[in-house]
């Protein structure tokens, strides 16, 4: 079986597909009307239709429902093994930078752009310019925030395992899925750099970690969007033959779509230094 969105979407493909086939024709002759000079300047016949109509019989079979089950939990898993690695570090090297600018501002009273990353050194007399230290420059730092964000991501995926495992993730909204996750991504972020000292750890203060966590929870809702908002759809049988056999005219439900043509004009482009052409349809 098929649902209705997905049979008439066929429908609609295999059309195009016939009209592609008579653009190649159109194509085809209008390439010749152009370049053979007998025919240069004559009106170019097109392949076109006013109006076309898609009449086919259909049967009502059921209505789909989708609900998170077994498969779709394991995906929500991969989801979180996948995304959250890149994505953590690169958030966790944000906050460091927006520590570091913040401290840059506290002592200069602004940033310049020369400020970031460039060390200046103080003449007679004047107090040393406070300047943002590349991550890069820390080369033990940078590793420690690796490793962490490695440790972050395995308890997150042991955490999330056994929440799905002892939860009916089938009854939660999208929302409450990223609620918990945000909430707990908090939890273990909190606690692995808990353990670093106040100059070391990339964040602020502890609205700063909070902001992060709620920037990748709002990524993950999209990530996460896909697997909960799976379509629904009316469920059919398209099997022609049968229902003509089956059913007399009048038990049968018929779906009419109508498309209508439009016009192909056939366009040469040619490059005035290379002398190459490139040809296309555009529609008029």
């Amino acid at each position: 079986m098929i649902t209705l969105g997905e049979f008439t979407g066929l429908l609609m493909s295999d059309f195009l597909q016939a009209r592609k086939m008579a653009d190649a024709c159109a194509a085809s002759i209008s390439e010749e009307y152009h370049v053979n000079p007998l025919l240069k300047g004559m009106p170019v016949p097109r392949y076109t239709i006013s109006e076309a109509e898609i009449d086919v019989p259909v049967q009502i079979a059921g209505v789909q429902q989708v609900k998170v089950g077994e498969e779709e939990m394991k995906k929500l898993l991969m989801k979180i093994e996948k995304v959250l690695p890149t994505l953590l570090y690169r958030n966790i090297k944000n906050c460091y930078y927006e520590k570091q600018e913040e401290r840059v501002f506290r002592q200069n009273g602004t940033i310049e752009p020369e400020e970031v990353g460039v060390k200046i050194t103080a003449d007679s007399g004047e107090k040393e310019k406070a300047v943002v230290i590349k991550l890069s420059e820390l080369p033990d730092l940078k590793e420690s925030y690796k490793r962490s964000a490695a440790s972050i991501c395995t308890l997150m995926n042991q955490y999330m395992d056994t929440y799905i495992k002892e939860n009916v993730i089938s009854d939660m909204k999208l929302l409450d899925f990223t609620d918990v996750f945000t909430e707990t991504l908090k939890s273990v972020t909190k606690q692995e750099f808990g353990i670093y000292p106040d100059e070391q750890t990339p964040f602020i203060n502890k609205n700063s970690l909070k902001k992060m966590c709620r920037i990748i929870g709002s990524t993950m809702f999209f990530e996460f969007k896909e697997i909960f908002e799976q379509q629904e759809g009316v469920l059919i049988i398209p099997e022609t033959g049968k229902m003509e056999q089956n059913c007399t005219p009048e038990q049968v439900m018929r779906m009419k779509i109508k498309i209508r043509e439009q016009d192909v004009d056939f366009i040469v482009n040619r490059d005035d230094e290379t002398g190459e052409t490139d040809r296309f349809l555009a529609l008029s």
